[in-house]
């Protein structure tokens, strides 16, 4: 599979020592196995106690193997527990009603955003906003 193929690619800005997973989901095919990264960083900061921000451009939604759903219901309580803030960056309408559903009930907070203003949720990411 070639770079071009994937369904999951990370961003210039992804900061894994600054605890910023910055990716893009695109159409393509997202293996079992693409998110194995995105695991072992929940891992290690779970285990060392410390939280993450996401920021996930979601293109469009790719073809997925159930593996990676699978093991994203396992690493539910993690995923949970060690995430700070969520931005999701996308035109589809259910984006925004997804962050707000998700938003009032979780610990960590999630906000969407247009595909025009990606700048401002790679400020509010990063703690400049």
């Amino acid at each position: 599979m070639t770079e071009a193929d994937k369904a999951l690619t990370f961003l210039d800005f992804d900061d894994p020592e600054g605890g910023l997973i910055a990716y893009s989901v695109s159409k393509g095919h997202m293996p079992d196995d693409a998110a194995d990264e995105i695991w072992r960083r929940f891992d290690n900061a779970s285990a060392e106690g410390k939280k993450l921000i996401i920021y996930c451009e979601m293109r469009s939604l790719p073809r997925m193997d159930a593996g990676i759903i699978m093991e994203k219901f396992k690493r539910l309580g993690s995923i949970l527990s060690t995430l700070d803030r969520f931005a999701i960056v996308g035109d589809q309408g259910w984006l925004d009603v997804y962050s707000k559903m998700v938003d009032p009930i979780t610990r960590f907070e999630v906000r969407s955003f247009a595909t025009d203003q990606e700048a401002i949720a790679r400020a509010w990411v990063q703690g400049k906003a």
